[in-house]
């Protein structure tokens, strides 16, 4: 049972970059077994896994994760990792706790921007993105890109206190992501009139319907890409897109990289 220092990880270190503002970007990659015990970061992270997964262990749950999942660690917080996939790799965010505290949040604020996933991945995707070839503009981006994470707190909220209809129409949406539904569609299934659903659908989910419909597609083909042989006009058509280029551009826009970059990560 031990601590590690910051951007100190288990795996091999693959790339690292720190921003010297409060965040480091590292990422690792596990080609063999590690340390399975009980261990702790000095540093709050979160962990994108790309490819492989794990069955990860906390006090008081378990459980087994591969490409696209997202877990938040806080400093110190003990947790062991076993069954590791091979090869393996993750991106991890790390915090210091300066710069929450002078960006005025806590763990527990970051800790509950994971649950809006998807944003949450998209946002790290960019925050990668920017490491990989850095400018004189990337600190300030990456910070920029961090500090969004707090802002889809507010939305989580508006969610959790919303009609009963929003989180039946957001159960729907999930099941059908890889159909097309209009307004009229959603409408009939859920007994509502479609105004009802335009004026309030921004309030609760923070964008439009179709942003919405497109991230719950992107989401859904970061595992894919990295987990299946398939190309990928044969994942755009499985996720919903009508053809590749729409995928492309689609999936650029809200990660920062072309679907080949990512599947080569």
């Amino acid at each position: 049972m031990f601590e590690l220092e910051k951007e100190k990880y288990l795996g091999n270190t693959k790339n690292s970059f720190n921003t010297n503002q409060g965040i480091a970007i590292v990422e690792t990659e596990y080609q063999s077994k590690v340390y399975e015990g009980w261990h702790s970061h000095n540093n709050a992270h979160i962990t994108l896994f790309l490819k492989g997964g794990t069955t990860e262990k906390r006090k008081n749950f378990s459980e087994t994760v591969g490409p696209g999942s997202l877990l938040f660690y806080h400093s110190d917080e003990m947790h062991l990792n076993q069954n590791t996939l091979f090869p393996s790799r993750n991106i991890n965010i790390e915090i210091e706790d300066d710069l929450l505290k002078e960006l005025q949040i806590n763990e527990s604020v970051i800790e509950k921007s994971v649950e809006n996933s998807a944003l949450t991945k998209f946002l790290i995707l960019k925050i990668f993105k920017e490491s990989q070839n850095p400018d004189v503009f990337s600190n300030d981006n990456i910070r920029m890109l961090f500090s969004q994470l707090s802002n889809t707190i507010d939305h989580l909220e508006r969610f959790e206190k919303s009609p009963f209809w929003v989180k039946s129409l957001n159960e729907l949406l999930n099941d059908c992501w890889n159909e097309n539904p209009n307004l009229n569609d959603l409408a009939k299934v859920l007994h509502l009139n479609p105004i009802t659903i335009s004026k309030h659908f921004p309030k609760y989910f923070g964008c439009t319907l179709g942003e919405y419909m497109r991230r719950i597609k992107i989401n859904r083909s970061l595992s894919l890409i990295q987990s299946t042989e398939n190309n990928l006009t044969e994942i755009a058509l499985e996720c919903g897109f009508s053809d590749q280029s729409h995928f492309i551009r689609t999936f650029k826009n809200q990660t920062g990289f072309l679907p080949k970059q990512f599947q080569k990560l």
